[in-house]
């Protein structure tokens, strides 16, 4: 059971989210997300530091599914499954109602403010490093060509995501990026990754 300080520090979190959602993270303040938490300022700051560290709390739980599906990058085993599985889980997890709301956020403002680059150091640059580390292993061992693990993980991230932007940018996701077309679409991008890269 959650004690009273971790349900109001969950409940600033979700008005965090909703505010930096509607007003971006530079015209979102830590008045209204307090007022909206139905609490004072200072309460929020008694748990947060900063507009900058609720963010970082919010993308945290955000993020905490995409996150889950670097798990499933064990070197090893079955290459062709192993990317597949991965992938599915990965686009299914992009088009959840959290990721969504935090490319929101980003999009909103991520190139006029620091949203973009606490987003890229603590989201994207996390997932990639260990989808580079996976790579390095399979190519040490042989499953992969000589190639820069960084440059190999980019490419199947690529690969994964080319069929997926139509559906992030209008939100037209039964029309764009369908769930029942997705493990296809990971297929083929398995497919061509491994004619590229494969032994």
């Amino acid at each position: 059971m959650r004690t009273k300080s971790e349900n109001k520090r969950q409940a600033l979190v979700a008005a965090a989210t909703e505010v930096f959602v509607e007003r971006g993270y530079e015209a979102a303040s830590m008045s209204e997300i307090s007022a909206r938490a139905g609490g004072s300022k200072a309460t929020l700051y008694n748990y947060f530091s900063s507009k900058e560290a609720l963010f970082l709390e919010v993308m945290g739980e955000l993020t905490a599914e995409l996150s889950s599906s670097y798990v499933r990058l064990q070197p090893g085993g079955d290459l062709a499954a192993t990317l597949r599985d991965f992938g599915v889980a990965f686009v299914d997890n992009l088009f959840s109602p959290q990721l969504r709301a935090l490319h929101a956020i980003v999009m909103g403002g991520g190139s006029r403010s620091e949203v973009g680059k606490l987003f890229y150091e603590n989201g994207p640059k996390t997932g990639w490093t260990r989808l580079s580390t996976f790579m390095a292993a399979e190519i040490g061992a042989g499953r992969l060509r000589e190639a820069d693990p960084w440059t190999a993980a980019m490419h199947f991230h690529g690969l994964l995501m080319s069929e997926c932007q139509a559906a992030m940018m209008t939100g037209l996701i039964d029309e764009y990026a369908p769930k029942a077309e997705r493990p296809g679409r990971v297929a083929e991008a398995v497919r061509v990754f491994l004619a590229a890269y494969g032994r």
